[in-house]
């Protein structure tokens, strides 16, 4: 009898993968998310480290965003003149590296650094992403996305509780900086068993290698060739923008309605569990989502978009706390749809490439609205609003493309099929 049966279980088949390299996925998506450190870096750099909230808001944390633009964007060639592998390798030592100059870095400039290195790591994380595309077959991308998917919100929602556990004990940071430090030191070592990218012998040539003589401007023609790839990123960069705006102003809003509320940390927890459990359960609708065509997205945008109007005008918290859950639940669950439908979609297997310009849009887009609004001085209710009008955009993106895209591809639009015979 197998007393271990039950344990394994648990850990789906896969016709591409061995079932140890599966673990060693899912082991890589869980630590690279599991610290307990990260909500507390702000009060731990204010309190511990003697930074002026200014000093964090202004003088720190930017660094990171303008430094994630820019690594974000160039993610795609640093895989095509190094490896995926090693680009995974050395993004998990920078977040290893971020935490360990937070805990002992003392000036301005080591911070600021820092803050350079987590924007290189947190970009790592998206070649990851596009990685497994590489290890698994077509009919297997929708799985293999939502379970690493999963298993990391799960990993947030873990770590987060646990910090607000600590936090409560009053436990002192060093303890914080120690888990965080352990599971990461965990996530460099698992980077070590995955496949080289020489070994995918599955792949087409073209699909590791870059030629130099292709040049950027036909590489990137090639990869976005067609209508409905086309659609599926822009959806892909806008609606990126916004829920990440929506969770960087999350909290602020919270305050804003209560300042007394003591839930804050936990419905953030909660709604990355929410999401966990859309991007699960993505698994199960993806055929659905494959029939309906552009309806499922049309709709899901729009509910977002109403879902975020909610929050800037019905000033009650449990309703800002339900509408915001539910914005992470939906977008959680049609990212993984979305994402995988794009690698279907493409003929070039230039998956980094498709990965690396649809996050460089959306966080471009975020920054650039974010630096509008706090210039244009609205409140927290009124940047709420203007945050939907992202999700509305996404809308009408399907809105306007089903009337201009009649042809052939429209009638295919989600359903990837085998050209047939001339």
């Amino acid at each position: 009898m197998d007393r271990y049966g039950w344990l394994r279980s648990l850990v789906p088949q896969s016709n591409s993968i061995p079932r140890t390299l599966l673990v060693v996925l899912l082991l890589y998506s869980f630590t690279s998310q599991f610290l307990p450190i990260e909500p507390y870096l702000v009060p731990y750099l204010t309190s511990v480290k003697n930074f002026t909230n200014y000093q964090v808001a202004n003088s720190i944390f930017p660094a990171s965003v303008y430094a994630q633009l820019i690594f974000t964007l160039i993610m795609a060639p640093a895989c095509y003149y190094l490896s995926h592998k090693l680009v995974i390798t050395l993004g998990a030592f920078g977040l290893f590296l971020t935490y360990l100059m937070a805990w002992y870095g003392q000036s301005l400039i080591a911070m600021q650094i820092m803050q350079v290195i987590y924007g290189f790591g947190t970009s790592a994380r998206l070649v990851f992403s596009s990685y497994i595309f590489l290890l698994v077959a077509e009919e297997e991308y929708q799985t293999m996305t939502s379970l690493t998917q999963t298993v990391s919100l799960l990993s947030f929602v873990l770590a987060s509780e646990l910090g607000q556990f600590l936090a409560l004990k009053e436990a002192a940071y060093e303890i914080f900086f120690i888990i965080s430090l352990t599971a990461l030191g965990v996530c460099c070592t698992s980077t070590f068993l995955l496949p080289k990218d020489h070994y995918l012998s599955s792949l087409p040539s073209t699909t590791i290698l870059w030629p130099p003589s292709e040049g950027w401007n036909a590489k990137l023609k090639e990869t976005w060739n067609g209508q409905s790839l086309k659609i599926l990123s822009l959806w892909w960069a806008v609606a990126f923008a916004g829920i990440s705006l929506v969770q960087n102003y999350g909290t602020n809003l919270f305050d804003a309605i209560d300042p007394q509320s003591k839930f804050n940390g936990h419905i953030l927890a909660v709604s990355e569990a929410a999401g966990s459990l859309g991007s699960y359960y993505a698994i199960y609708i993806d055929k659905f989502a494959d029939r309906s065509r552009q309806l499922i997205y049309l709709l899901g945008s729009a509910f977002m978009g109403i879902l975020c109007i909610s929050m800037g005008v019905y000033a009650n918290i449990w309703g800002a706390y339900v509408f915001y859950v539910t914005i992470c639940a939906i977008y959680r669950t049609f990212a993984c749809l979305v994402s995988v439908q794009c690698g279907r979609l493409l003929q070039n297997g230039q998956f980094i490439l498709l990965f690396s310009i649809n996050n460089f849009a959306g966080l471009l887009i975020e920054t650039l609205l974010q630096a509008a609004v706090e210039l244009s001085g609205l409140s927290i209710f009124l940047q709420f609003i203007a945050f939907s009008g992202l999700f509305f955009v996404a809308t009408a993106i399907f809105i306007c493309f089903s009337y201009i895209d009649n042809g052939r591809e429209t009638s295919h639009m989600y359903v990837i099929s085998e050209p047939e015979p001339e």
